[in-house]
């Protein structure tokens, strides 16, 4: 267990504002250290994105249905924007947190991206390095500029970041994290009688549900899209052989018809296969070897 140093164990905190509308424009970490539960810490709504990372002491968290989580050193707690919620601390004089917050729409932008899940106690474990960022980041919005903020908005983020990767790597089994893998290799490549993502997944021996949910954590997508766009990386590359038709392409990739296959990969890039065949086309070559049916 990392031992934290007790010159730590004081409040402190540092705020500002990349804007003029604090929801979306907030950037702000530091470290909260207090001895008995705070009547203000219930019912919480937070209009930004808000997390804590426990250092030091126990309590629970209640999401908004009441629903307890017991939290203990080495748990993130996400304050998701909108989403009433309460933590509850343990009055034993130990609680030390590390808490950071950015805006509301770079939240909205991230999970959108599927770079930021849902889930509100992740277990990321405490280490060294982890504290010395949090150390560092806390140091370096305390003595930035405000032509310096874009960039510690990118730190924290990547701090976030770092610590769903020490969350997957706690909660993932290594047989299970091999099976992740080999199923990202196997959708879309034809090895399998179904390489969907329901046919991988049976294929593996894993629970659809299961397998969605475990892969979104792994990959930061979830398998439907990373199999969309593997099939039109390939299309792509296909797309520039002359001798390949329109519908050949969609065989190849996976698609029952080249309807299907035209109506997905404009969907995705704006452009019908033909547009971007001819986009891409090497000026001066001969194309008439092309069977676009």
């Amino acid at each position: 267990m990392l031992q934290i140093p007790e010159k730590l164990f004081v409040t402190r905190s540092v705020h500002r504002t990349l804007g003029l509308d604090p929801n979306n424009s907030i950037l702000s970490c530091g470290f909260i250290h207090h001895t008995r539960h705070l009547p203000q810490n219930e019912n919480l709504v937070f209009k930004y994105y808000g997390a804590l990372l426990l250092l030091s002491g126990e309590g629970t968290y209640l999401d908004k249905d009441g629903k307890s989580t017991r939290i203990y050193p080495g748990c993130f707690v996400q304050r998701l924007p909108y989403i009433k919620h309460s933590t509850i601390t343990k009055e034993d004089g130990k609680w030390l947190e590390f808490f950071v917050c950015f805006g509301y729409e770079t939240y909205r932008s991230l999970r959108h991206m599927g770079l930021l899940l849902d889930q509100p106690v992740l277990s990321p474990g405490l280490s060294q390095s982890l504290l010395d960022r949090c150390l560092l980041l806390y140091d370096h919005l305390e003595h930035s500029t405000q032509e310096q903020l874009p960039y510690l908005l990118l730190e924290a983020q990547q701090l976030v970041f770092g610590i769903y990767d020490m969350h997957r790597r706690q909660s993932l089994r290594p047989s299970v994290r091999t099976l992740l893998y080999e199923a990202r290799d196997l959708l879309g490549s034809g090895q399998i009688p179904d390489d969907s993502c329901r046919g991988t997944a049976e294929y593996l021996g894993l629970g659809y549900e299961n397998f969605r949910k475990l892969f979104r954590q792994e990959f930061h997508m979830p398998p439907h899209t990373y199999l969309i766009q593997k099939r039109l990386n390939s299309a792509k590359e296909l797309l520039l052989q002359d001798s390949l038709s329109i519908q050949e392409i969609a065989a190849r990739t996976g698609y029952p018809d080249s309807f299907s296959f035209s109506k997905q990969f404009k969907k995705y890039t704006t452009l019908t296969p033909r547009q971007f065949r001819a986009l891409h086309q090497v000026p001066g070559a001969d194309r008439g070897s092309a069977r676009q049916t």
